[in-house]
C-alpha cells in the first residue's frame, strides 16, 4: 500500500464498516512500517490488509475486499499472503479479532484453521452502542 492508494482504500473501508477507520490511521499504519497491502485487479484496489508484527506474533489489524468484489475468493488470496507474511517474518502467532456479527469473516478465519480464544467486549465502535469482537488465533511457525 502506497499513500496514492489511500483514497481507493478508503473507500472500501467506507463501505464496509459503519465507523471506519480515519484516513489519518492508515496513513499511520503506513508510518509505522506496518504491512500494509493492496489487492488490485486490473490496476484497481479491490481489497486491503494491515498486520503489525513484533516479535514472535502477528496481527491482522484490518482486512477488507470491496463489496463488489467478495464471494470471488479474494478474501481467501488475501489472508493466505497475509498468512505467509507472518511466516516470512517469523511470526509463531497469527492473532485476529472478527466482529460477533460477522458470520462470513468468522467462517474464513475458521477454514484457515484459526481458533477462538476469547471474546472483547465493546470492541467495535457501532453507529449506536458498540460490539463484541471474537479474538481468534492461529499457530504459524
Amino acid at each position: 500500500m502506497r499513500k496514492s492508494d489511500i483514497k481507493a482504500v478508503m473507500q472500501i473501508e467506507k463501505a464496509s464498516y459503519p465507523v471506519p477507520w480515519s484516513i489519518g490511521v492508515m496513513r499511520d499504519c503506513i508510518k509505522s512500517g506496518y504491512h500494509c497491502v493492496v489487492l488490485k485487479q486490473e490496476k484497481k484496489v479491490v481489497g486491503f490488509g494491515i498486520l503489525m508484527t513484533a516479535l514472535d506474533e502477528s496481527h491482522l489489524l484490518n482486512m477488507c475486499i470491496d463489496k463488489s468484489y467478495q464471494g470471488n475468493g479474494l478474501g481467501r488470496k488475501l489472508l493466505s499472503y497475509l498468512e505467509n507474511m507472518c511466516i516470512y517474518n517469523q511470526a509463531r502467532t497469527f492473532l485476529l479479532e472478527v466482529r460477533v456479527s460477522s458470520p462470513v469473516a468468522q467462517s474464513l478465519y475458521k477454514s484457515f484453521g484459526f481458533k477462538q480464544i476469547g471474546i472483547r467486549k465493546n470492541y467495535y465502535k457501532c453507529l449506536i452502542g458498540r460490539e463484541d469482537a471474537i479474538v481468534m488465533k492461529k499457530i504459524v511457525g
